[in-house]
């Protein structure tokens, strides 16, 4: 049986922390939308690990960043990463990081950091936060089996597993949050493109509560290599429970492995641990053709996919419903131009496949440069030889993902080829996956600063668009307003007249989007205001 059709302005197939994060980000925007998600919302096997910087300030902007900084990863748990012979073998390199609730987790750029919160914790607190906000509704075992689409409705089919029962959903726009084998994106004709098989892996969940008596102290993540084992052991609550990724394990070889001797050859240990389940996944090197097509978009996992390395994977899908998200809203209130759905694409595929690359040569580069011998363990001159070649090596190839965080890649993307950005003609900031570098260039995330009364700049941006003006020497703003108020643009004007602002923002106007990137700037204020808002909008 079908039952009549029901309709939203955003329908939302996946109820993961791509599609959660859309649903919080039109729901805090007093959007309406459904999300469909075919499973119960339990967390089968806890994946995503870490919400990065750019990440954390977006939930600073919904209000619930110390729901996931203490979302039941102990506070007090370092964000440390050490490379090992074995878990309870030789340490060959460390990095160190600050706990969760530890003030210094904050990155210096940034009033937030990096958070290590496993799927376990982040999921549940994804759900409690957009099923609290009033313009949202979130359907576990719903599944989004059709659609068709005209020039002013998408129509969806989707069945009630629990219940047994079809229904139709009208929507004004559909976006497919459903994971890498996409059932919208294939029904859409929209093909992936990339390498599908980096590498084959294996990933154990295990308990061992005596694991964190090794000697190395506790560590989110120790990175083994050794002759048997290339991968890594992930806390994923702190306390007992542990995931290994193991690398190099093709599916024709799971019948035959012995995975308790798998977990042994990672811990180097004896110690007592009960295996609670095992999941061979793919790593991938792939990237959607097309992010939309008509009233459809595709966001996280549907539009690309990704080696965990760096921890982009999660997190750069968070940055496209951000995106589409604030973009919606404006198409949805009237303000946006016909013209701002169409720059979804052209903002967040080329940072797709920009992360996508990164992810995967930052593990190639480690793969070919740290040594595997077994005289890694051992004793005397050759074993301390090679255990100094494969510190330097590691110094060398993953520093920028662990020591420094990947900040140039997840604080200094930009939106370089923006239709709704007005570029200056000034050149870029060098494009470094370590090393982040403020600008206030048009389409690059608007750089944080604390403001004398305490707050960061960043907490200015957000519900519409923002002009700061950083000179006392601009006080005739008359055209700015009126043409941001003639067709509905909500624009904040801020006056700063704070030296340190002065100098980072580079000029004394700078208009800033919904989403905290740069639209324009300037250094006096334009002839053709009209003209401006109308292409940040959109309408050009």
């Amino acid at each position: 049986m079908t039952e009549a059709v029901r309709r939203y302005p955003v329908l939302i197939a996946g109820g993961g922390p791509s599609g959660l994060a859309l649903a919080i980000e039109l729901g805090w925007r007093g959007i309406s939308c459904l999300v469909v998600e075919q499973g119960d919302g339990s967390v089968a096997f806890p994946t995503t690990n870490l919400v990065n910087t750019r990440t954390s300030e977006h939930l600073r902007r919904w209000g619930f960043i110390d729901q996931v900084r203490f979302a039941g990863f102990p506070k007090d748990f370092p964000r440390n990463y050490v490379f090992v012979t074995g878990v309870f073998g030789r340490e060959l390199a460390r990095f160190e990081h600050p706990a969760n609730g530890d003030p210094r987790y904050r990155s210096p750029y940034s009033p937030e950091g990096r958070i290590w919160c496993p799927k376990l914790f982040l999921d549940p607190v994804l759900q409690r936060q957009a099923k609290s906000l009033r313009s949202v509704q979130v359907r576990f075992n719903t599944r989004l089996e059709s659609f068709h689409q005209d020039s002013s409705t998408v129509v969806a089919e989707v069945f009630d597993i629990a219940n047994n029962r079809r229904e139709q959903i009208a929507a004004d726009y559909l976006v497919a949050c459903d994971g890498g084998g996409s059932t919208i994106r294939r029904q859409l004709g929209i093909r992936m493109e990339g390498n599908f098989v980096e590498g084959q892996n294996l990933a154990i969940l295990f308990r061992a509560p005596l694991l964190l008596s090794n000697q190395h102290g506790k560590a989110v993540m120790y990175q083994v290599i050794n002759q048997k084992t290339v991968g890594a052991v992930a806390a994923v609550d702190g306390r007992e429970l542990w995931r290994v990724n193991l690398r190099g394990v093709r599916p024709d070889q799971l019948p035959s492995l012995n995975s308790a001797e798998l977990v042994r050859d990672a811990l180097g240990s004896d110690v007592p641990f009960e295996i609670l389940g095992m999941w061979p996944w793919d790593a991938h090197r792939v990237v959607a053709q097309g992010y939309s097509k008509g009233r459809v978009f595709l966001a996280g996992d549907a539009a690309h996919l990704l080696w965990p390395a760096g921890g982009f994977g999660m997190n750069t899908g968070v940055g496209d419903s951000v995106d589409l998200g604030w973009k919606l809203a404006a198409t949805l209130q009237g303000w946006g131009g016909s013209h701002l759905l169409d720059s979804y694409e052209p903002e967040r595929r080329p940072i797709g496949i920009h992360n996508v690359n990164e992810a995967a040569d930052m593990r190639a580069d480690s793969d070919t440069q740290i040594p595997t011998s077994p005289l890694l363990e051992e004793e005397g001159e050759e074993g301390e030889r090679l255990r100094e070649k494969a510190r330097e090596a590691i110094l060398r190839t993953r520093a920028k993902e662990f020591q420094h965080d990947s900040a140039g890649i997840e604080l200094g993307y930009r939106y370089d080829n923006s239709p709704i950005c007005v570029l200056d003609g000034t050149p870029p900031p060098p494009d470094d996956h370590a090393t982040y570098t403020p600008t206030t260039r048009p389409g690059a995330r608007a750089p944080h600063v604390w403001l004398k009364d305490g707050r960061s700049i960043l907490d200015l941006f957000g519900r519409g668009f923002v002009l700061l003006v950083l000179s006392s020497k601009i006080t005739d703003l008359s055209a700015f307003t009126p043409a941001a108020e003639r067709v509905g643009l909500p624009l904040q004007v801020v006056a700063l007249d704070e030296p340190e602002v002065r100098e980072l923002y580079e000029r004394p106007l700078v208009l800033v989007r919904p989403d905290g990137h740069v639209a324009w700037r300037g250094g006096s204020l334009p002839a053709n205001t009209a003209d401006i808002i109308d292409r940040v909008r959109g309408a050009r």
